[in-house]
């Protein structure tokens, strides 16, 4: 992902923006105003899909990647649906990342993505602590959240590790292995 700029900062205030005057259109008393209103605004994000499109069209796969891991750009593909990677492989590359950031701390991780249901089961290495636990835990939803907003849920489950499996040996007593012809 890219990193964070005024840019972003600035992407950020607008799409606040544009929130807080669909909010303060639907208090209006007259509704022919908020929805000519929303209407306009509809038409307008069909016209930018259409464009994004057309853009996209004429991008090798190098550009269209590169403009999919940029988290702004991403985020505006996502909402004209336009988005180069499936919604599978965006939470598959967020878990891999993240298996290969907390390897210490995991044992497995299993996901099953359904109609845009996200589930995944979590085991932690046998010796996470609680407030370990409860970090993968916020880890994992974050990134889910960050890699697929377009989701339906993500619902991460933290499962017990394994009981870890000690063999014991008996070994001979030295009186037991003079008795059997063993060493002397």
């Amino acid at each position: 992902m890219s990193t964070p700029t005024n840019a972003d900062g600035d992407f950020e205030r607008r799409f606040a923006r544009v929130e807080s005057l669909l909010s303060e259109l639907s208090s209006f008393a007259d509704p022919r105003v908020e929805h000519l209103t929303r209407e306009v605004l509809s038409t307008v994000l069909e016209l930018h899909q259409l464009g994004l499109a057309r853009t996209l069209a004429a991008c090798d796969e190098r550009v269209r990647r590169t403009l999919a891991d940029d988290a702004r750009v991403s985020a505006m593909l996502l909402l004209h649906g336009l988005h180069p990677l499936t919604i599978d492989t965006r939470v598959e590359q967020a878990i891999d990342d993240l298996r290969e950031r907390l390897h210490s701390k995991l044992d497995t991780v299993s996901a099953d993505i359904h109609d845009g249901r996200v589930t995944l089961r979590v085991v932690p290495a046998t010796n996470a602590c609680t407030s370990t636990r409860a970090t993968l835990k916020r880890e994992f939803e974050a990134a889910l959240w960050a890699a697929a907003p377009d989701a339906e849920s993500v619902m991460v489950e933290l499962a017990e590790p394994a009981p870890t499996l000690v063999t014991l040996r008996v070994r001979p007593r030295a009186n037991d292995e003079h008795r059997q012809g063993g060493p002397r």
